[in-house]
């Protein structure tokens, strides 16, 4: 995957099976009004101009690095992680629900915490998006996971609030 320049760079964010459509920001970070507001993970998206995705095959065909959701059992991201590794997409990881009482619930099960470490020892890097989660469990599993070589997590916080009208485009 080619270098991109900070002008130019976009960022693909995958919920592999999630409900949210298809959306692009290349414009605008205002979506129409019947479209999710660019908070939560829709931000990273909406902040670098480009895309969120529940498709890996339309993700891949973005041809920018992705944000993967980890959600559920995992199989499906699993699946989503092998296709965009096939596809040479750059992957950083992030679990969707990442409130202390989440993080627990989803890893607390044997066989989706070792889908997870395995994920996340495939992937390329991982976000954390609260400070809970990354100062918590949640880091040291990612910490646990990552090969010695790439053994940061980093912490970007989500946008939690709109501001302004995002109900239509200026």
């Amino acid at each position: 995957m080619t270098s991109h320049g900070a002008d130019d760079f976009r960022l693909t964010v995958l919920s592999p099976g999630g409900r949210d459509p298809e959306q692009h920001f290349r414009d605008t970070a205002g979506p129409a009004a019947h479209l999710h507001p660019p908070v939560n993970f829709h931000g990273y998206a909406a902040c670098t101009r480009g895309s969120f995705h529940h498709d890996t095959q339309r993700a891949i065909a973005e041809a920018t690095p992705v944000v993967l959701l980890l959600r559920g059992d995992l199989r499906t991201s699993e699946r989503a992680l092998n296709g965009l590794k096939k596809g040479g997409r750059t992957v950083a990881v992030s679990l969707k629900e990442t409130g202390l009482h989440q993080i627990a619930q989803q890893l607390c099960d044997r066989a989706r915490l070792s889908r997870f470490m395995k994920i996340v020892a495939r992937a390329d890097g991982c976000i954390a998006t609260t400070p809970e989660a990354a100062e918590s469990c949640h880091g040291r599993i990612y910490s646990h996971a990552l090969p010695a070589r790439r053994s940061t997590l980093e912490f970007f916080r989500t946008a939690r609030r709109t501001v302004g009208n995002f109900s239509r485009h200026p």
